[in-house]
């Protein structure tokens, strides 16, 4: 019977201090979003404090609930009801979860997304339209 080969690395646990609340999870669950703040280990570490060990974010505490559960759900973002949406938006930018992110969360808030038009093809029409 051989052992299966397994990376510690992505079991390694994480602390997140958000003003002062601490939240634990797996680094393999920030690294399936590496193009965000807290998936990106270069974006993050501006963060980290090594007398703690834990990543300090002076940010607001009741959104971090729904900011960690989507890396732990694969991508569900869900604004708490007692999280203003301002607020909440604010914060979807901060941890840079992405236009894409950004979008859903709009589009299940409730907002209509704006086509967009094609300028017309011919010139004096294009300079009439703008």
């Amino acid at each position: 019977f051989e052992p299966i080969p397994h990376d510690h690395d992505f079991c390694e646990r994480v602390v997140i201090n958000v003003s002062g609340l601490r939240f634990e999870t797996q680094l393999r669950t920030l690294n399936q979003f590496p193009d965000t703040l807290l998936g990106d280990p270069a974006r993050r570490i501006r963060y980290f404090d090594p007398l703690r060990n834990e990543y300090f974010f002076d940010r607001n505490r009741p959104s971090f609930d729904a900011i960690l559960y989507y890396y732990q759900s694969g991508g569900r973002l869900r604004r708490p009801v007692n999280v203003p949406l301002d607020v909440f938006s604010e914060e979807i930018k901060f941890y840079e979860l992405g236009e894409l992110a950004t979008n859903k969360f709009r589009e299940d808030e409730g907002f209509i997304k704006e086509e967009e038009k094609p300028l017309p093809t011919h010139e004096f029409q294009r300079k009439v339209w703008l």
